[in-house]
């Protein structure tokens, strides 16, 4: 597996620098556009990021000055994570206020964005053919007709926490500076973070995905892990856990829980564990923590760490230390 992945990288401008990044960032991402800003054109302002993954894009917005945009024809599903600030937008005709306490939906076509002074946010932008098949996985039918919005309830749910969590970590593993991006780590946050969206925004889909799952027999359940176990140092997809058990990825994840008394991800997790523990064990005198963890596909040593002492009762450092001393290792 490549260790390459993207980074996320800010830049701050202003002035006619800033007005010239910020049309170059929406054309390039939300096509033919237009842009009025609320202030003089010298006192524009703005730091932003924007990291293509495989299947989303990460944008980062701080907005100095206000300004108000208008894509006519978006191409993307979109929901934004406000973090200081608030935002008036308008979608396919659709209004809403975004604010820290929640943050908007977007779904293709005409879209209306206008922050205020200091208005700061992070955006995940969704790529519609990733959506339909990851809805296909999730409901073992094909997705036949387009995705489509029910924001007739928005104001009463509350965003979701943890689409929240998924796009900090997400950040935090595309901004790190003293380290490169697993691929791994990042595909299966890409992923819990499609899954999350078609969980937790209502659509024209919610039905099934709410709906009853269909019981998986138990060879079915079988080959799904001897798949993981064949792949545990790959990102593990959905997409294909239904096709190798000839389900729902929602029969996978129900039977699981009832068989397994765990999730796939679960024991994903579990046998990632064990083949860190292995190579501590095993490795030589110049293999080091985060190396192992980031084989392993853990891009966070602090909860790598603290999901081994759980595990085995002591931190993976202590494994390394006994055997490059020499001494046996607990089994």
């Amino acid at each position: 597996m490549s260790d390459f992945a993207p980074r996320l990288q800010k830049q701050t401008v202003s002035g006619s620098r800033a007005g010239d990044l910020i049309a170059s960032v929406l054309a390039r991402n939300f096509g033919e556009h237009q842009i009025e800003y609320g202030t003089r054109p010298s006192d524009v302002g703005a730091t932003l990021g924007l990291c293509s993954l495989g299947k989303i894009k990460l944008f980062y917005g701080f907005w100095h000055s206000p300004l108000r945009i208008r894509a006519f024809d978006s191409q993307m599903f979109m929901e934004t994570f406000p973090l200081s600030g608030i935002s008036e937008t308008v979608n396919n005709g659709v209004a809403r206020t975004a604010s820290p306490s929640k943050g908007a939906v977007f779904e293709p076509g005409a879209t209306e964005f206008a922050p205020t002074q200091d208005y700061e946010h992070l955006v995940a932008l969704f790529d519609p053919c990733a959506l339909s098949s990851t809805l296909s996985a999730l409901t073992g039918s094909p997705a036949i007709k387009s995705l489509k919005l029910d924001r007739a309830d928005f104001d009463a749910r509350p965003q979701s926490r943890l689409s929240r969590s998924l796009v900090k970590m997400l950040v935090e593993e595309l901004g790190a500076k003293d380290s490169v991006p697993s691929s791994l780590v990042l595909a299966e946050l890409e992923q819990a973070l499609i899954v999350a969206f078609l969980c937790n925004v209502s659509h024209n889909y919610s039905g099934a995905l709410r709906g009853r799952a269909d019981e998986a027999a138990p060879w079915q359940v079988r080959r799904v892990e001897e798949y993981i176990e064949a792949n545990w140092d790959q990102p593990i997809a959905i997409e294909a856990l239904a096709v190798v058990a000839h389900l729902s990825a929602r029969s996978i994840f129900h039977s699981f829980k009832k068989y397994r008394g765990y999730s796939p991800m679960s024991f994903v997790k579990s046998l990632r564990l064990r083949n860190a523990r292995k190579m501590l064990s095993d490795g030589s005198l110049e293999t080091t923590v985060t190396e192992v963890a980031f084989a392993c596909g853990f891009g966070n040593l602090g909860h790598f760490a603290s999901d081994y002492k759980r595990a085995f009762g002591e931190a993976p450092s202590t494994t390394s230390s006994r055997t490059k001393s020499g001494a046996p290792v607990r089994r």
